[in-house]
């Protein structure tokens, strides 16, 4: 995955960007001290946030880039910054740049442990600047993916500039940790048949249809699972029943619909599904029986859809959605997938 799953927020992609908004509650740095506005290295944002949600449910906002703006006045020469940071958090790059507008310059730092479990340090050593706001790019999130995407008591991220002359500024680039419910995710999977036709043609439905809730949290009700087929090879599409792990009847509402040339047939959930629980979905399309060969033919897909408003964050864990590609309706089709 090329994000880590349990983020939200604004993105901050480029080195620019880290200085971009995220949503009306941003991480905003305190007023520093050590070194005047006006003179020396100032730190300052990124203003851009990602939030990474820990097995107990707690959020800590912190910068979605590894970097600092920094504001450099009269007599900024000459000064070291540290970037302090939890690694499962951030990879940092070989080596640092400072970019102001399109100029962009190399530097050279070095890489240590720190203290706390997880915790690292890079140490970058500024050459002579002239005056200006530059940003400081020194690395990027760590992709983390399902199921390996909680982290637990993540550090803060942390700046601190050494002047030549002995003064120091230092500020917290991240905001505290806050309750916002245990993070869940979703995992479906499909029990598939065939529907048969003409002269040995067939279409994929799912004949079942899995959701296994992996936790930490409840999926939240509301939730729905929408079965999608073509409306020219079925003549319905419905779920007609959902059980749980011990056979027991799970409350939902069923609904069908038709958009073009799909058939869809949605659940939505009544309660919450703990974790750890399975519900097992019915579905019973009808098969139009075509006639022949088929131009085209849409591929079956069945997907989870979490509800439209939720306040605990939704894990990503890749496994959304299931379908199939290998229909045989056509002579070409026929050569790619039909057994041998």
């Amino acid at each position: 995955m090329k994000r880590r799953t349990v983020l939200q927020g604004s993105v901050a992609g480029a080195v620019a960007a880290a200085t971009s908004v995220a949503g009306g509650n941003q991480a905003r740095a305190a007023t520093p001290a050590g070194v005047g506005a006006r003179t020396g290295v100032t730190p300052t944002g990124p203003d851009a946030v990602r939030v990474v949600n820990g097995p107990a449910g707690q959020t800590v906002r912190v910068p979605a880039e590894l970097g600092v703006e920094l504001t450099v006045g009269p007599g900024g020469g000459r000064s070291r910054v540290a970037l302090t940071y939890d690694e499962r958090l951030y990879t940092a790059v070989p080596r640092p740049v400072l970019v102001l507008g399109r100029q962009v310059i190399p530097l050279d730092a070095r890489s240590m442990a720190t203290g706390p479990a997880h915790g690292r340090m890079v140490e970058i050593r500024l050459p002579e600047l002239a005056p200006g706001r530059y940003t400081l790019h020194a690395g990027g999130m760590t992709p983390a993916r399902f199921p390996l995407d909680l982290i637990a008591d993540p550090l803060p991220t942390e700046v601190t500039v050494s002047e030549a002359t002995g003064a120091l500024t230092a500020q917290v680039l991240s905001e505290r940790a806050s309750a916002q419910g245990l993070p869940w995710g979703v995992q479906l999977g499909a029990a598939w048949q065939q529907a048969r036709w003409g002269d040995d043609y067939y279409a994929w439905y799912p004949s079942l249809v899995t959701l296994h809730s992996v936790g930490p949290g409840v999926v939240p009700p509301g939730s729905r699972v929408r079965l999608t087929v073509d409306q020219r090879i079925f003549e319905a599409a419905q779920i007609t029943s959902a059980s749980g792990s011990n056979g027991e009847r799970i409350g939902g509402v069923a609904r069908r619909a038709t958009v073009a040339d799909r058939l869809t047939a949605t659940w939505t959930l009544h309660a919450a599904v703990a974790s750890g629980s399975r519900i097992t979905l019915t579905c019973v399309p009808g098969l139009r029986a075509p006639l022949g060969p088929l131009e085209y033919a849409e591929p079956p897909l069945v997907e989870f859809l979490p509800p439209r408003q939720s306040k605990a964050p939704q894990r990503l864990t890749g496994e959304e959605t299931q379908t199939r590609a290998d229909d045989v309706y056509s002579s070409a089709t026929r050569a790619l997938f039909a057994p041998a």
